[in-house]
């Protein structure tokens, strides 16, 4: 059962994005619920890691300290883009990752559209690659 969260985690990644672009006014709550799921998920799978550990910890930042969101959401995905880049090699998902946050950095009024495409792009990677 466990061996299947990699196509669960890209559904919801999917599922997530979408939602973003139907409600951005919905964007704190569905990217820190989002975090906080794939670290729940990420911890309980074999091999739990480091990425699993900071999306946890800034799902529960951002219910915390929803001001901080553009903040929080950067340096997250600028983590997963450099520990992905660092740990797997040449990952799309990981580039993408660290573009999105370096964006959010430079262009945070664009943080919906950056977090949704991410999150639309790595979900659509994870399903593909899970067939």
């Amino acid at each position: 059962m466990l061996a299947s969260l990699g196509p669960v985690m890209a559904a919801i990644a999917l599922i997530a994005g979408i939602l973003i672009l139907i409600k951005p006014s919905l964007l704190n709550r569905i990217v820190a619920i989002y975090l906080i799921v794939v670290g729940i998920l990420g911890l309980i799978s074999p091999g739990g890691t480091l990425i699993a550990v900071l999306a946890l910890i800034a799902g529960i930042l951002l219910l915390l300290l929803p001001g901080m969101l553009n903040l929080i959401v950067a340096i997250y995905l600028i983590a997963v883009g450099v520990l992905g880049l660092i740990g797997g090699g040449l990952s799309i998902v990981a580039l993408v990752a660290l573009v999105a946050g370096i964006l959010i950095l430079i262009m945070p009024r664009l943080l919906n559209y950056i977090v949704a495409i991410y999150l639309i792009v790595a979900g659509i990677i994870g399903l593909i690659g899970a067939f």
